[in-house]
């Protein structure tokens, strides 16, 4: 349901060049898989944005902060390379990157994002997206349970905070709750990485305090030692949204050997794989954050 406080700002664009300037780059490594395979979610999204699966690169990128790769389906036509969207992706903090399964990016008409049961899709992205990335990210971290197990969106301690304040934070996050929660990552994480925090920049930044003080409180709380919202020092993926499973492009059953020759898929012994319960109304975030 719509939230109906007044509005702080048009938008939240004025966070983008601290959090470019202050969110380090994660140093990586990829690997191209040998065509004939695509995780199944891909495929499943490769369908749901009428693309098609044969047209897609999928890479490992194995980020210094985590021994197991992420899972990219790259689309040749998107727009841009895998490196920058790589790139862009490492600079979210560890503990909330280890919530995101997979990275798709597609080719669209314009610039818009959204996030389904841990995958993320861009669709047109461009170099420049960093904070749709954490928005992105930061619905997979609420729904996905990283806040005591369950959506933080709908909690009881994230509405009676909001409760307190006077203000929601711009016209995005007046769309629901789930979306207001999204908007307040992007803000959290400025406030814990940029000099000067959030009241460095935004003069009224006590009008929505409540919001993104308790998305950083229990970031602190769920964080296994570290902030979710802030790069560790040498700080390690503790837990996974393991990847989905390998299927052929073309639909055709592959024989043992063939699959024990395809892409190796899974996570370490001492990476904890999330295990998320998302059905229903959770499954979907239903953004459709654009730029």
């Amino acid at each position: 349901a719509k939230l109906t406080k007044p509005v702080l700002n048009q938008n939240i664009d004025y966070l983008k060049d601290g959090l470019n300037k202050n969110l380090p780059e994660t140093k990586y490594t990829k690997s191209q898989w040998q065509s004939g395979w695509i995780p199944q979610a891909c495929k499943n999204l490769a369908s749901d944005t009428k693309t098609s699966p044969k047209d897609f690169e999928i890479w490992d990128v194995t980020y210094a902060d985590c021994g197991d790769p992420w899972v990219f389906c790259h689309h040749k036509n998107s727009g841009i390379t895998i490196d920058s969207m790589a790139r862009q992706f490492g600079k979210v903090p560890i503990q909330m990157r280890q919530w995101v399964r997979h990275i798709l990016d597609v080719p669209a008409e314009g610039g818009w994002a959204f996030e389904t049961d841990g995958n993320i899709v861009f669709n047109k992205p461009d170099d420049d997206m960093l904070p749709v990335i954490i928005h992105e990210t930061g619905h997979s971290v609420d729904l996905s349970g990283a806040y005591d197990g369950k959506p933080i969106s709908s909690s009881d301690d994230f509405w009676n905070n909001y409760d307190k304040d006077p203000n929601v934070s711009d016209n995005y996050a007046a769309s629901n709750m789930v979306e207001n929660v999204a908007q307040n990552t992007v803000i959290a994480v400025y406030n814990e990485n940029v000099p000067g925090q959030y009241a460095g920049i935004e003069p009224k930044w006590n009008n929505i305090f409540h919001q993104y003080a308790t998305l950083i409180s229990r970031a602190i709380a769920n964080g296994k030692g570290n902030n979710y919202f802030k790069p560790g020092q040498d700080a390690q993926c503790t837990h996974r949204m393991p990847p989905s499973a390998k299927v052929s492009v073309d639909g055709k059953k592959r024989s043992v050997e063939e699959r024990r020759a395809g892409p190796k898929v899974g996570l370490s012994d001492n990476v904890i794989p999330i295990i998320t319960q998302r059905d229903g109304v959770n499954k979907h975030s239903n953004c459709s954050v654009s730029w």
